[in-house]
């Protein structure tokens, strides 16, 4: 009997062990890490067996930020959308990151369907959150960082499930979606009169007062120039930068600081 009574306990052991990981696993959410960005360092596929950004499916990462970038401290919308032609069930992580770190904050809009998740620096489905056809779509509010003129990556990890109630057969894809802190462009002091123009090869900076300090940032936020002293009009090479938008910051000689947008390309 007790031999009977312990073969018995070892066969629901390893059934236990054995069954598939779909029943008990993350219907109700990602457990958090997976969004496949340089900090979580992980996707779904630790979970789901499969090749990643292969098949019919897809997933991208939207929102309703300008082209000219997030406002400091103003709240956006996020919204992840999971494709595939052929399965109705699916799930997803979404985080925000920038210079290593997490940032901004999330706040859920539709509690049935979505939840925080890796300590509040993510969000992810819940199980009424996971039926869609052909797609399925998720928002989330995002209140962008203070000011620091950062550039902010957003990275999504999806997951189209075939419904077979195992980790086996379903398919991974993994989206990032970047954007800039809006940089103001100050009215310029009518004595000062700054000008920046591109001719193709130099910026050239023209205003009828000299300046006390001039630095060029990439969009980023990078320094890429500084100089002070600046008698204008001045010129600035650009034969050494990447095609793209620069920003100038200038002191005059009033102490009037001035901040003018170039594109460079």
């Amino acid at each position: 009997m007790k031999k009977l009574l312990l073969f018995t306990s070892v066969i629901l052991g390893l059934i236990i062990m054995t069954y598939p990981k779909a029943i008990t696993g993350f219907e109700g959410g990602s457990p958090g890490g997976k969004t496949n960005s340089p900090m979580d360092g992980q996707n779904c596929t630790a979970c789901h067996v499969g090749s990643i950004n292969s098949g019919q499916g897809s997933v991208t990462i939207t929102s309703d930020i300008p082209a000219s970038g997030y406002i400091p401290d103003n709240t956006y919308t996020i919204t992840v959308k999971s494709s595939h032609p052929s399965y109705t069930k699916y799930g997803f992580e979404l985080t925000a990151e920038s210079f290593g770190n997490k940032t901004g904050g999330f706040t859920i809009v539709n509690s049935s369907q979505t939840k925080l998740t890796n300590g509040g620096n993510a969000v992810t489905h819940k199980l009424a959150g996971t039926l869609g056809s052909a797609s399925k779509n998720w928002s989330v509010n995002w209140t962008a960082p203070a000011a620091g003129n950062m550039s902010v990556d957003f990275y999504a990890t999806s997951v189209t499930a075939n419904g077979n109630s195992q980790n086996s057969g379903d398919n991974v894809y993994t989206a990032n979606y970047s954007v800039n802190e809006e940089v103001p462009v100050a009215i310029n002091n009518v004595s000062t009169d700054l000008e920046v123009t591109f001719n193709g090869s130099e910026l050239i900076i023209n205003g009828s007062s000299s300046l006390m300090a001039l630095n060029v940032y990439d969009i980023k936020g990078k320094l890429i120039s500084n100089q002070y002293e600046v008698q204008l009009p001045s010129t600035i090479s650009t034969i050494n930068l990447s095609a793209g938008i620069y920003i100038i910051n200038s002191l005059d000689k009033n102490g009037i600081r001035m901040t003018n947008k170039i594109s460079i390309y």
